[in-house]
């Protein structure tokens, strides 16, 4: 009874890491589930020095910040989804830090990850061409095509999955040749799909990875010809893309705006209403500097601020701060920041002293993305980034066979 309770514990990562790409409907009971069979394992699994991981600690902390200035500065309307939102701080660095696992386990992760992304790719593209036989092209660009999730999230979860691809399968499965083809064919796709999501920041990312990877990881793995047909398939894809659906690379056009001072209050594209968020926010820091507002009470100090300053696009689509930082600092205040800055920042300085390159490029991946998104305020954003946070720390402690306190 204790060896298939135990198997199914180890089951629970492998499920959740591969349905991550098709949205949290179905993830969150599966960790629920997870968390009520750990108990059943305690005896056998339970990772005594496990709570002296400083990760393990900085992570814990957050939640505890974020549930202490929810019922500080308690708001009826938003209280339960503010702290029920962020329970994953709470159950993932239990879940990894203080139960064992292997390291066949955590590579099962790792594929389990790529192949959700790659079938849910498959399932968007599919369902492009089904809308495209009707005469309707528009599923192959943009929040049409990204079915499961915000086009800006789905991309974030196929840059860390190149990163998988580039890093790991290779190596792996160095033996079969067929393989290497496969894996190629891996890449091909996410980056096909990153681009038809036109996530200007998704993008963005994918071309300030894609180099770092092959100067830090791969340039004594990777043959001259290798190179050439990376990059040559990457200048494939983006110019068919730019033929067929030139919308895609004119959004990234508007980035431009952010150097613009004259901004329309009333704008809603949404490079320009980030800047006008962007300064009402900071405002509201200012003036917040030490507790913050609360958590459960951001968005709607955000929201009357809209509307005194007259910034009726944001106003009408009740929008949050799309800087997870900023969104940190109204409603948990400096000390909310320090920490967030640890598991975002700290994680790429961590990376790049330790020599982790995976961890360097998550840490880097998810900072890129947090600049211009409130990330950790819906279940899509916190359930990744915490799941790999913690996974990639318990991933490299059973590479080195390390102790836990780091």
């Amino acid at each position: 009874m204790i060896k298939n309770l135990k198997l199914l514990f180890y089951f629970f990562p492998v499920i959740i890491a591969f349905l991550l790409p098709f949205g949290n409907a179905i993830t969150s009971p599966l960790i629920a589930l997870w968390f009520i069979i750990s108990f059943f394992c305690i005896k056998d699994l339970f990772e005594v020095k496990g709570w002296r991981n400083l990760w393990f600690i900085s992570i814990l902390l957050f939640f505890i910040i974020t549930t202490i200035s929810n019922f500080v500065f308690y708001n009826p309307n938003d209280a339960l989804s503010a702290v029920e939102v962020k329970l994953t701080f709470l159950l993932f660095p239990y879940l990894f830090f203080l139960f064992k696992f292997d390291k066949e386990g955590a590579k099962r992760v790792i594929v389990a990850f790529v192949s959700g992304c790659m079938f849910a790719c498959l399932f968007c593209i599919a369902r492009a061409f089904v809308y495209l036989f009707n005469g309707d092209s528009s599923y192959f660009y943009y929040s049409n095509f990204s079915y499961f999730m915000h086009s800006a999230y789905f991309a974030m979860y196929l840059n860390l999955a190149v990163v998988f691809v580039i890093l790991f399968y290779f190596n792996w499965f160095k033996n079969d040749r067929s393989f290497k083809y496969i894996a190629f064919g891996f890449i091909t796709l996410f980056l096909l799909c990153i681009l038809l999501c036109a996530s200007k920041m998704g993008i963005i990312t994918l071309f300030i990875l894609m180099p770092l990877l092959l100067i830090m990881e791969l340039k004594q793995r990777i043959k001259l010809k290798h190179y050439i047909i990376g990059i040559s398939s990457a200048v494939v894809i983006s110019l068919s893309i730019y033929a067929v659906f030139p919308q895609v690379f004119d959004r990234l056009k508007t980035v431009a705006v952010v150097a613009n001072k004259n901004i329309d209050k009333t704008a809603k594209e949404s490079s320009s209403v980030r800047v006008l968020i962007w300064e009402e926010c900071n405002k509201i820091i200012k003036e917040n500097v030490v507790f913050g507002v609360g958590v459960s009470k951001a968005n709607e100090t955000l929201y009357r601020t809209y509307e005194m300053n007259g910034l009726s696009g944001a106003l009408e689509g009740r929008l949050n701060a799309h800087n997870q930082f900023f969104q940190t600092s109204i409603g948990m205040g400096i000390i909310g920041l320090l920490n967030l800055l640890v598991l975002t920042i700290g994680l790429i300085i961590y990376g790049l002293r330790k020599k982790r390159n995976l961890i360097f490029f998550f840490g880097l991946l998810i900072t890129c993305n947090f600049l211009v998104e409130s990330m950790l305020q819906t279940s899509a954003g916190t359930v990744f980034f915490v799941f790999f946070l913690c996974f990639l720390n318990v991933f490299y402690k059973i590479q080195f066979n390390e102790e836990n306190l780091q």
